[in-house]
């Protein structure tokens, strides 16, 4: 039974050191020191030269190194050189061990990446400060690492934030609530006025240099009862660019607050409104002579009015054609559908004839010869990605439509796994992947549509190929489960996908990040196989582990054959292996 003590030592952080030494006797003066210490647990691994400490560093990624300066192969600035990346920078922190007459070799070491030094004295005190030194090279690091997380976060939203503002048609500017009129932001857009960025914010006295003399009262007026009552802005004024043009702008800001509701900065646009303006003073200046050209026009008027009946007439006429061609449209557009949905299976089947005829002449007696393999492959590899599309394009129309029908039947899983794999076999092959499948005279039915049940295994089966590594497996397993459902699982030896990831898998067109990749696909594919599992009354799930692989899995419902005792005989065989 564990003492007081031992639970306690469970219970504490554990800490990593890598102890380049090649003094037997410091080592184990190191090793006593650290295991005395009630707060931590070290896990100390020692190497007696610097070569060695190198690969152990690199493989084993200690929290921290304590490194001698005296090794027999290497210094230790010459280690540090060896262990930092093509950036000159050094992950893992490293605390230098000198001898007294050392104190200016260890002041270098520190230059060169070490985070922090001890000198071997001879009464061996430095070793009391040891567990603590080394408690703070680790706080400190991951202060830094905190800190240049909150800066990178920091960078990416301002970079988010202006890279938002620029494309804004307008001018963009956040101004201190003082009564200074000072802009603590303005965007690229006040190049429209002839300056740049910099001499907007570096004079506070700008704005009311450029605004229109007869408008600057009245502008400086409604912005300063903006700072002072909180109520949001929106003012027209003109203002003068840097070569004396006048531009009228509308001049919309609020205050913005913090969640305390303390006032922070007023932010706004300055919308150019002088063509709108110009506009609007031409049609002032148009609207007195058009009121003395009235009468005059009355006469043409009744005859434009006249014309206008006609016209509108023939507009009537047109817009009934118009209703008539977009109703044959959109019938055209329905018939377009439904005959694509029934020509689905018939296109799908002549290319699994291809390449089904494809991968026979590719095993074929005599073999081919290389150009004849090289193009049987790109036969291979066209029919299937051609095959894809139109199985996921024309299924998700028709899942999403209502239209597509489930014929549900008993179906024999042998009989289509034993399909797929004849299909899914050259693909593997190409890629050096073991396929292993559960064995031929299984005798197990469930409740599907046999078309759309091969549909889906060749899909998992695809993609288990597909995102599996060089030279890996896939293993096809068919289960009983406690509720009395068939589960077939394909497990399979890939990099795995984390957890959040894992909640973004049965989204439309999301390929989680592979887009980029060298791997073909649709984002609609796993889409597709969740409805269609869905649809034929089953669930479909998955588990996996980064660096491991993945499970994709999905249940349907247990049938009887016509053969009804050997399946049940069967159904028995596979609950018992469970």
């Amino acid at each position: 039974m564990n003492g007081p003590s031992d639970d306690f030592s469970m219970t504490k952080p554990l800490i990593r050191v890598l102890l380049v030494e090649d003094d037997a006797v410091d080592r184990m003066a190191c090793r006593r020191a650290l295991s005395r210490n009630t707060d931590y647990e070290f896990l100390l691994s020692e190497a007696d030269s610097g070569q060695e400490g190198l690969q152990l560093a690199h493989e084993q990624k200690p929290d921290c190194v304590l490194l001698d300066y005296h090794l027999p192969d290497l210094n230790g600035l010459e280690f540090l050189a060896a262990l930092a990346d093509d950036t000159g920078d050094i992950s893992i922190p490293v605390m230098m061990l000198t001898g007294t007459d050392n104190a200016t070799i260890a002041v270098e070491a520190m230059k060169r990446g070490a985070r922090d030094y001890l000198i071997k004295d001879t009464e061996h005190q430095y070793l009391e400060l040891l567990p603590a030194v080394i408690q703070r090279v680790l706080a400190e690091r991951r202060m830094l690492m905190e800190k240049k997380l909150a800066e990178d976060k920091l960078f990416q939203a301002e970079a988010k934030y202006r890279s938002l503002v620029e494309t804004i048609p307008a001018i963009v500017y956040i101004a201190a609530l003082d009564n200074t009129n000072r802009f603590l932001y303005i965007s690229s857009r006040i190049n429209t006025l002839g300056f740049s960025p910099e001499q907007w914010l570096s004079d506070p006295d700008i704005l009311v240099a450029q605004i229109y003399p007869e408008d600057r009262a009245r502008a400086l007026e409604e912005r300063a009862n903006s700072r002072s009552t909180g109520a949001p802005l929106r003012s027209e004024y003109r203002l003068l660019t840097h070569d004396g043009t006048i531009l009228w702008f509308r001049d919309e800001a609020s205050v913005v607050r913090d969640e305390s509701g303390r006032s922070l900065f007023l932010q706004g646009i300055l919308v150019d409104i002088t063509e709108s303006k110009q506009t609007e003073a031409e049609l002032w200046q148009h609207r007195y002579s058009l009121e003395g050209l009235v009468a005059k026009r009355t006469d043409e008027l009744a005859k434009v009015n006249e014309e206008l009946r006609r016209d509108i007439a023939e507009r009537r006429r047109i817009e009934a054609e118009l209703t008539r061609a977009k109703t044959d449209a959109e019938k055209a557009n329905l018939a377009k559908s439904e005959f694509l949905s029934s020509m689905s299976h018939e296109l799908r089947s002549p290319l699994n004839v291809m390449l089904g005829f494809a991968q026979l002449m590719e095993s074929g007696s005599p073999p081919p010869t290389s150009s004849q393999l090289t193009m049987l492959r790109e036969i291979n590899a066209a029919g299937w990605y051609l095959l894809e599309l139109i199985n996921k394009i024309l299924d998700l129309a028709a899942i999403e439509s209502g239209k597509l029908i489930i014929s549900q039947e008993s179906i024999s899983m042998a009989e289509v796994i034993a399909e797929c794999r004849t299909m899914i076999e050259p693909q593997a092959q190409e890629r050096h992947i073991q396929l292993i499948f559960p064995p031929p005279d299984m005798r197990v039915y469930v409740k599907a549509d046999r078309t759309r049940l091969k549909q889906v295994l060749l899909n998992l089966l695809s993609n288990a190929v597909k995102y599996n590594r060089e030279g890996g497996m896939v293993e096809v397993d068919c289960d009983v489960t406690a509720s009395g459902r068939i589960r077939v699982s394909i497990k399979d030896t890939g990099s795995g996908l984390p957890p959040e990831k894992l909640t973004q898998l049965f989204q439309q067109f999301n390929r989680l990040g592979q887009e980029a990749g060298s791997v073909e696909g649709t984002g609609i594919g796993l889409v597709v196989t969740k409805q269609l599992v869905e649809l034929m009354g089953g669930k479909i799930g998955v588990e996996s582990t980064v660096g491991v692989g993945s499970v994709f899995w999905f249940e349907l419902i247990l049938a009887e054959s016509r053969e009804s005792v050997g399946t049940e005989g069967t159904t028995k065989e596979l609950a018992s292996r469970n």
